[in-house]
This record gives C-alpha cells, structure tokens and sequence, in this order.
C-alpha cells in the first residue's frame, strides 16, 4: 500500500496526551490523516491500558476509552490483520530470537503480548513503513522479517528504508499548533 503509514502504540499515545509531544500533532497532520494508518493491536494495547487501569482510576480509565472511541472517528485508515499478516505473525512466534517479544521471562511484571511482532506482521503484509519510537523492537524484528520502512519521527530518521520512495516532514519540535483539536486528545 503506498503512501500510507502505520503508526506504532507509542506515536498514537503521544498523540494523545493533553500535552502532545510539541511538534507532533502538526507534524502528523503535515503528513495528513489519510496518509496514516492504525491497526488493531494498536487499539488493543490503547484499550488494554484503560482497563488496567479501570480498578485504581476509573476517571482515568474511562477518558482514555472515549479517547480511543473517538480515534475511530478520525481519517486513519485500519489496516486489518488478514491471512497475510496472521501468517506472518505466527511465523515469527515461531523464532526462538523473538520470543521474548511475545512470551514473559517469569521474573518480570511486565506481560509480553506480542502487539509489536503484530504491527510488524501488518505493515509487512500491508507494504506499509512504521511510524515509531520504539525502534529497538523493530529492527530485531527486521533482522529476520525485513520490515517495509521503520521511521523515527523525533529523529526525522528511517532506521529501515522504505520500500518505495518516500518523503516524510521533517519534525520540528517548535512547530506552532495551527490545527489545535484536530487529532483526538484526552
């Protein structure tokens, strides 16, 4: 799919903080909403957050649900996890050098659940680059499934290149907010 790109869980909970990271909101809409894309482990880790947290700060949990309620409302495209990319995800389940992306160590707190070897397995069945911060993940990830384009936006750098020609904003964290209530916040 060209001309599209998948925003990572981290880029779209900047998004939505009610102090986005400066720069980032003009520079998502730079690119233009119907030039991004989400997927649904994206969702799933937004809506899993707010659960979580639904026992110790109910207000808390229940603005974060009617934030991602109002993210469906937006031009994002939803890519699916179809044949392709469930395949694809099962494959790297199947990578002992991947494990500890999708399974915990019994020593941590943290549960692995696997959303980014599910991101990564979408935009690879999608041909579509990653918008991310978390590059680490996904350039393990790239060693064995090549990723079509991993872009970290506050770095204005692609970590893995796109697999057509493409062009990005540059980020500039002093950007002014011309389009303040755009993008959904909380």
């Amino acid at each position: 799919m060209r001309d599209i790109f998948l925003i990572d869980t981290n880029i779209v909970s900047h998004m939505g903080y009610a102090k986005p990271k400066p720069g980032l909101l003009p520079w998502l809409l730079e690119i233009g909403t119907p030039h991004l894309a989400i997927c649904y482990p994206v969702i799933a880790e937004l809506l899993r957050g707010a659960h979580l947290l639904m026992p110790y700060n109910p207000a808390k949990a229940r603005e974060i649900l009617a934030w991602v309620g109002r993210i469906r409302s937006t031009d994002f495209a939803i890519l699916p996890m179809d044949f392709e990319a469930a395949d694809m995800y099962a494959r790297m389940t199947t990578t002992p050098c991947l494990k500890n992306m999708w399974t915990s160590d019994g020593k941590s707190k943290r549960t692995r659940l696997g959303h980014d070897l599910m991101i990564a397995a979408v935009a690879i069945a999608h041909k579509t680059p990653i918008l991310t911060e978390n590059v680490r993940d996904f350039l393990l990830i790239d060693q064995i499934f090549p990723l079509p384009g991993l872009y970290h936006p506050y770095e204005s750098t692609w970590h893995v290149p796109p697999v057509y020609p493409s062009s990005l904003p540059v980020f500039d964290a002093n950007r002014p907010d011309p389009w303040a209530g755009s993008l959904p916040t909380m």
